[in-house]
């Protein structure tokens, strides 16, 4: 008999983290994220980020979430818990070239108690290149459901790896995106993508320090197809492809997140507040 797996590293909390975002009028699976955005002390607003291009052209979706046990907690290998909302249930950036929306959940985890999960605070999001060193090239880390696919035992999701293939925190093409070199299958639409580090990460231009690193800094949208005068040719419809020749993937940056978030807070008249040491 196989014993389930403790929960106790940053890396484990991760995988229920994402949930499974069907599109039944197109078909297609993406990746949606849970985050909490603290409105004041003690209070989060609780989120799915995901891209709008998962989320448009249909008039129901269904969140795939991991079930929980009422009695000890813990997760429920293999049993999902699909949760059928409305298409039109979010909000996406201001700007609409900005591939990031948000769907608001605090209903459905009200109203439905055997849902295990884990949430991001958006404070993996705040910071600054003087708290955080990034270099101009890093090793990341993304999760989600490659081609709709996860692990069909026990329902969590894939985790790969790749490398920035642009420097995080420097605009690609003036916009707010990166690039990374890794493969990057239709259904990752909507996996976050952290720097990932336990052991030792660089801390400096000339240090290296012990420790973990963890923080969150994009979203996966697309894949590039083929470059021409343009900066980016992607593909949005119905989901992201395999970029086959060159294996780059396009992400929107932490930036592009927080501020879908706060374009949905500012439209309830709430504003996210810093919190030292938000806690999932």
């Amino acid at each position: 008999m196989w014993a389930a797996m403790k929960i106790d590293t940053p890396s484990k909390e991760l995988l229920f983290a994402t949930v499974r975002i069907s599109n039944r009028a197109l078909g297609t699976v993406g990746t949606g994220f849970i985050a909490h955005a603290p409105i004041a002390d003690n209070l989060f607003v609780p989120l799915i980020v995901t891209n709008r291009h998962v989320l448009e052209r249909t008039d129901q979706l269904v969140l795939g979430f991991l079930a929980k046990s009422p009695e000890t907690g813990e997760p429920r290998y293999g049993e999902r818990r699909d949760v059928a909302i409305n298409g039109d249930t979010w909000i996406g950036h201001p700007d609409p070239q900005v591939d990031v929306a948000v769907i608001p959940i605090a209903g459905i985890i009200n109203a439905i108690s055997d849902l295990f999960y884990r949430t991001i605070p958006t404070a993996l999001m705040e910071f600054t290149e003087d708290e955080i060193f990034i270099d101009a090239v890093e090793e990341i880390t993304f999760i989600g459901y490659p081609s709709g696919h996860q692990d069909p035992f026990h329902l969590t999701p894939i985790t790969r790896r790749g490398i920035s293939a642009t420097p995080i925190e420097m605009p690609f093409g003036g916009k707010k995106m990166f690039l990374v070199d890794g493969s990057v299958f239709g259904g990752s639409s909507g996996s976050p993508v952290f720097l990932l580090n336990e052991g030792t990460y660089r801390s400096g231009p000339t240090t290296v320090s012990a420790g973990n690193r963890m923080v969150l800094v994009g979203i996966i949208a697309a894949s590039i197809q083929q470059l021409t005068d343009e900066p980016v040719v992607a593909n949005y419809v119905p989901h992201i492809a395999l970029a086959r020749d060159l294996d780059l993937g396009i992400v929107f940056n932490r930036h592009a997140i927080l501020e879908t978030i706060d374009a949905y807070l500012t439209r309830f008249g709430q504003k996210r507040v810093s919190v030292a040491n938000q806690a999932g």
